[in-house]
């Protein structure tokens, strides 16, 4: 009976999940200790050698940052994801005021006014949060509309959602910081998908959309956004700068050919600081370097896998609001991956967006695995409550 019952309890947790999570993690500490390590040259001589070279202050800071991230989200994965809506509004209110106050304070960091500043080492990026905020409230609206009409094709059901969406994504574009605000729509569109929204809107959107790209770059984008786009087409425009460290960033990829040059080991040029921002934007190119082709085919997989597994989730989830949570995640966390692997390969504009669960980030890794924990939540409940055989 005992053993029945304990049984029913660990019914509905997603291992896999939990376990690709868990090899993301330890692979990122890893990537993260051999980039930010003292270069090797082959003279390091057994164990204290070896250690004299590692740089542990940010491998430290980020497994902290997993600690701190995994005492919130274990408390979320547990709780009934239902149970989040009484808390919605209030939650979606303070992080706008965060992101309004941010605009008033005006703490520049790498030219954006996006982080709170915590003591001299640490920084809150409000941003991250809002990611989180913004797909539990757009998710419990639509869903709640859904739930009330049958569908969501309702025009002004679908003008509210996209208010909903758009006091987080203009406060944001105000710091300016485009690629986070790329993320929020990347969450609109993957909810807004699981409501089977009309593909007119659709269609409407993407037309209007692509019509007003001129006048977002003439006069919504300042010099500096257009100067990317300009040296992502042509880096060559701007070799002491983007362009100059998107085209080390490819050599550094494809220095490590098939399998790659190891880790910790001597000639590693992302070591040598080869590339700017190694632990957080380009930690890509150190990994591919290291792994190689093979190595880093492995690790896109295993992102490809977890977003499947969300998917199948979302999937089994009979609840409109489970669903939409769980697309919202697959959309935000595809984006964060596409879009940083693309930049480091040159195949997408710089715009400063880490790689889930590997790159260095308290925040980022506070959003990463708090929508995870909403997912795992989604997916005990679709078993307990009989949805799943």
């Amino acid at each position: 009976m005992a053993k029945q019952g304990k049984k029913q309890q660990t019914k509905g947790v997603d291992i896999v999940i939990i376990t690709l999570v868990t090899v993301l993690l330890l692979f990122g500490l890893v990537s993260l200790l051999n980039v930010l390590s003292d270069p090797f040259d082959g003279t390091e001589v057994g164990l204290e050698g070896f250690l004299s070279r590692l740089n542990m202050e940010y491998f430290n800071r980020q497994l902290v940052s997993i600690l701190i991230s995994l005492a919130v989200a274990v408390p979320i994965a547990l709780l009934d994801y239902d149970k989040y809506k009484p808390f919605v509004k209030t939650a979606y209110l303070v992080t706008c005021g965060l992101l309004v106050l941010l605009l008033i304070v005006k703490v520049n960091t790498r030219g954006v006014f996006g982080w709170y500043k915590i003591g001299t080492s640490r920084s809150f990026q409000p941003s991250e949060i809002a990611k989180v905020v913004l797909l539990v409230a757009l998710s419990k609206f639509v869903s709640e509309a859904y739930d009330r009409r049958g569908h969501f094709n309702n025009f002004w059901d679908v003008l509210q959602s996209l208010l909903i969406f758009a006091v987080p994504f203009v406060l944001v574009m105000r710091q300016p910081d485009y690629g986070t605000a790329m993320v929020f729509a990347a969450i609109y569109m993957g909810v807004v998908f699981a409501a089977r929204i009309n593909w007119l809107y659709i269609l409407g959107g993407g037309t209007a959309a692509v019509l007003s790209l001129p006048l977002i770059y003439r006069y919504i984008l300042d010099n500096d956004q257009r100067a990317r786009i300009r040296v992502f087409l042509d880096p060559s425009l701007d070799l002491e700068g983007d362009g100059y460290n998107v085209l080390r960033s490819k050599e550094l990829v494809g220095s490590g050919g098939l399998f790659g040059k190891g880790y910790f080991t001597p000639g590693t040029l992302a070591q040598k600081k080869y590339v700017p921002e190694r632990q957080t934007d380009f930690i890509f190119s150190g990994i591919a370097e290291g792994v190689g082709f093979v190595g880093a085919a492995i690790l896109i997989l295993l992102f490809f896998l977890l977003l499947l597994r969300v998917l199948l989730v979302a999937r089994r989830s009979k609840n409109m609001f489970g669903r939409c949570l769980c697309a919202g995640t697959v959309a935000m966390l595809g984006f964060h991956v596409f879009e940083n692997i693309g930049m480091n390969m040159g195949l997408m504009p710089v715009t400063g967006i880490p790689l889930p669960l590997i790159s260095y980030g308290g925040s980022n890794m506070m959003a990463t695995l708090t929508t995870i924990a909403i997912v795992l939540s989604v997916n005990y409940r679709a078993y307990n409550r009989g949805q799943i055989q």
